[in-house]
């Protein structure tokens, strides 16, 4: 069964303050944040849904929206609206009430005027902020087969990786039976042996089943959150399924890059995977912003050496070496100068000799001739962001 052929509505929850990824968050929410210095956070789930024929999109948003709205605009205005295909921001609108939205499920029930405007069969609740691919069409079909009023994504992890994430049991026939979010200690964890499935962020409803628990749970004193409060309210009278992410057409990787550490661990893995494509292939490309850039421009190119690396276009690099780090467009690299293990973002410029090491750039940065970052970090402390021995400088800076 396609989703090109239903009825079917998507919200894609963007208004996070990302907090534990500051200084990248200092200026933008986190679905805004570059990933592999090319892409933002956002591009991987909005390349999913338009692989999937998901072409009815409305992006929520809250705080520090501008950059991310200004993307969506440069990126992802391609669709015909006139055949009610789209992709569209929606700031908070305050339409129900004067506050802002004060949790996932509230930030939806604020736009249920949306669902009365389409009246969709079904609708894809994703989060704006994690990388992975899925196929929904794989996820739907289970729906359907089911007869499901909400299906969850799940996904198999060890239970001591679990506390920040809803933990779930299911029955052999997918069906979710209890649900625990975000437990303090492993012994709050359900289920046998070490391993548990948590909850992905990614929800398929009936659109009558969604209203009925919104309108509850609106009525009610609560976190007006999915994981904490609509889950565990449909579990008893709502058919509730697990879809098994591992099972499923790319269910290799998905990554919650909710910390530094996190993102450049996540950022690392991406150059691993493009040896074996993983992310990035011809039948599910991720769109992001197309610039007219010239090719990169490589002087002494006997010179210019390269190891597990991405260079995006309009970047000049200059009898350097670069190793096991991703350079984003418009970079320049001034020759002597060596980059190991970093994430380079869009319009940085590096000087000549200089050394960096485990650091993030953002977009924008500036460090002169001689620069050793990520060498000394001591000597690093007195300038610079440090995360889990990670260096972050943040947009624009200039040393």
């Amino acid at each position: 069964m396609s989703l090109q052929k239903e009825n079917i509505l998507t919200f894609i929850l963007a208004g996070g303050k990302g907090t534990r990824l500051y200084p990248l968050t200092k200026d933008r929410s986190k679905p805004a944040v570059y990933f592999a210095a090319r892409y933002r956070i956002i591009d991987f789930v909005l390349s999913s849904c338009i692989n999937s024929n998901l072409r009815k999109i409305y992006i929520l948003t809250q705080t520090k929206s501008l950059s991310l709205d200004r993307h969506i605009r440069r990126s992802w205005n391609f669709l015909p609206y006139e055949m009610m295909e789209f992709v569209s921001t929606v700031p908070a609108q305050q339409r129900v009430s004067e506050e802002w939205y004060s949790g996932t499920a509230d930030a939806i029930f604020q736009n249920v005027h949306l669902l009365e405007d389409h009246r969709p069969s079904h609708v894809f609740i994703l989060s704006g902020d994690h990388i992975y691919n899925m196929d929904f069409n794989e996820l739907y079909q289970q729906h359907i087969d089911l007869d499901s009023d909400l299906t969850v994504s799940v996904l198999k992890i060890k239970k001591s990786e679990a506390s920040q994430f809803g933990v779930l049991t299911m029955n052999d026939d997918q069906q979710i039976n209890s649900f625990v979010e975000k437990p303090e200690t492993t012994d709050e964890i359900p289920g046998k042996g070490d391993d548990c499935f948590i909850n992905m962020g990614i929800y398929l409803f009936k659109t009558d089943s969604l209203v009925r628990a919104l309108a509850k749970d609106a009525r009610e004193k609560s976190s007006h959150d999915f994981g904490k409060n609509i889950i565990p309210s449909m579990l008893q009278d709502n058919r509730v399924n697990g879809f098994q992410f591992r099972e499923s057409r790319f269910g290799s990787y998905w990554r919650d890059v909710g910390t530094i550490l996190g993102y450049y661990n996540a950022n690392m893995d991406f150059l691993s995977q493009l040896k074996n494509k993983t992310m990035c292939t011809r039948d599910w490309p991720i769109g992001t912003i197309g610039m007219q850039l010239p090719p990169s421009f490589f002087t002494g190119l006997d010179q210019v050496k390269l190891t597990n690396s991405t260079v995006d276009i309009g970047s000049c690099l200059s009898q350097c070496e670069i190793r096991n780090s991703l350079i984003g467009r418009n970079v320049i690299v001034g020759e002597g100068s060596i980059i190991e293990d970093s994430i380079i973002m869009p319009n940085c410029t590096i000087g000549k000799n200089c050394v960096v090491r485990n650091a993030i750039f953002d977009k924008a940065v500036t460090i002169p001739d001689e620069m050793e970052i990520g060498v000394d970090l001591e000597q690093d402390k007195k300038y610079f962001y440090i995360s889990d021995g990670i260096v972050v400088l943040p947009k624009r800076y200039t040393f």
